[in-house]
């Protein structure tokens, strides 16, 4: 009976630990994790810190004990491959874990910019948002705090600010590069979320970085570009670093984006695996690394280390980054390269755009939906796309993901057939028009 051992438990955790079940049921399983309680659900954060979901809720306990799983409640310092232990320090002291085979998933930690006055005034008046101790910070201030700015225009910044603006009278997004959501959309979609920010009343500030954050013993506002903006809450959202001090302290090869693993999410280590956050990712499309940090991925990448881990086959190809996120009523989702990815990374694509209605103009109550296909011009592959909507978005986008997964031309993909009723889409579906506009531009 093997000894398996997951440090962590997250996304990939909690996926590794149900493969494995149901790969080898007589495994014997060790969950490594500081947590009360078994699982948080991180992306409900913001949606909480709004009001559209009860805190409480955001924690589970899932009985591992009915599973047979033994958790210890505490941190991995160390691990030693040579003698295959593992070194975990808990309020009960120190202790040493034997394992056959052992899965490193911790996650990430928030970034904190190098910005005069951050570190000096973390926790007052100054915080991230990543774990439920945050979200209750952030809950008491929001019941005094006047005016608050967001540093960073990802996701959770944004889905921050406007969860920030059901409480406050002022919040201002602030955002280095030149659009929000710079790693998902360009510009020129960019512009719909801006608006749909703008329609929440959130200011925002872009192509302009953070030269200050205010304040002795509490915050009192940022300085950008040498213009004072008040704030009594600032909220940084620049990014995650993934927790490799674990893995490189045991002698594995990480890089900046993560800790190095195959497609079996094998390490440089014998017996020793990683998945999500603090794993290095690989595109699907070009198998180079990529950015990318999504509980997605992370899930995918969980089910085939727990798979390999109970002695069972499975392989993970990589990512196509396709996420998705709304801004009030405002769904943005986006799969693939964008243009300057694509680009950097030595592909001449092609796009294919469209804004149109996803209903027939006869038929009653249609919004508006923009969406974007990147094809690569030599393969023919396509290699992204970008799609904003009240509705509809991600289901075309999910479409997308599937193609870019599978290495489908945009030529084959054109044969596909949409569902079709009048109420729900037109019967040449937004998605096929935006792709019959990137085969025209292949063309020429």
């Amino acid at each position: 009976m093997s000894r398996i051992v997951i440090i962590g438990f997250g996304s990939a955790g909690y996926a590794a630990l149900m493969s494995a079940r149901k790969e080898d049921p007589k495994a014997e399983i060790i969950i490594i994790d500081p947590k009360k309680q078994d699982l948080l659900h991180p992306c409900g954060l913001p949606y909480a810190l709004e009001g559209k979901v009860d805190p409480a809720c955001l924690t589970q306990d899932i009985h591992l004990d009915r599973m047979k799983v033994e958790k210890i409640s505490g941190r991995a310092e160390a691990i030693n491959p040579a003698k295959k232990i593992i070194t975990v320090v808990s309020g009960e002291g120190s202790l040493e874990v034997p394992y056959d085979r052992c899965l490193i998933c911790p996650g990430s930690r928030a970034l904190v910019p190098p910005i005069p006055g951050a570190s000096s005034l973390l926790g007052k008046g100054l915080f991230t948002l990543t774990n439920k101790e945050d979200l209750d910070i952030l809950m008491l201030h929001v019941k005094t705090a006047k005016e608050a700015v967001v540093i960073g225009a990802g996701a959770i910044g944004l889905e921050t600010a406007v969860a920030l603006k059901a409480h406050l009278d002022k919040v201002t997004v602030i955002e280095m590069q030149d659009r929000v959501l710079p790693g998902v959309l360009d510009p020129d979609m960019a512009t719909g979320a801006t608006d749909a920010l703008a329609n929440e009343k959130v200011s925002l500030m872009t192509g302009t970085a953070v030269d200050e954050i205010q304040g002795t013993d509490c915050v009192t506002g940022v300085v950008v570009s040498g213009e004072e903006v008040k704030a009594d809450l600032v909220v940084l959202s620049a990014g995650f670093a993934p927790l490799t001090e674990l893995a490189e302290s045991a002698g594995l090869e990480t890089s900046a984006r993560g800790i190095k693993v195959n497609e079996r999410m094998e390490t440089s280590a014998s017996d020793i695996y990683a998945a999500g956050d603090c794993a290095a990712t690989v595109s699907v499309i070009d198998q180079k690394e990529i950015g990318a940090k999504l509980a997605t991925s992370a899930y995918r990448q969980g089910i085939v280390a727990g798979t390999v881990l109970a002695g069972g086959e499975a392989s993970y190809r990589g990512s196509a980054g396709t996420f998705v996120t709304t801004i009030g009523s405002l769904e943005v989702a986006g799969t693939g390269f964008t243009a300057s990815e694509a680009k950097e990374r030595g592909l001449d694509a092609a796009a294919g755009k469209i804004k149109t209605y996803q209903l027939p103009e006869y038929f009653p109550g249609g919004d508006d939906i923009q969406i974007k296909v990147m094809v690569d011009k030599k393969s023919r592959r396509i290699i992204g796309g970008q799609a904003l909507g009240k509705s509809g978005a991600p289901s075309r986008i999910n479409l997308l993901s599937m193609a870019i997964e599978f290495g489908i031309t945009l030529d084959d993909f054109t044969r596909t057939e949409m569902a079709y009723c009048p109420a729900v889409s037109e019967v040449d579906d937004p998605l096929m028009k935006a792709c019959d506009f990137a085969l025209r531009r292949l063309k020429r």
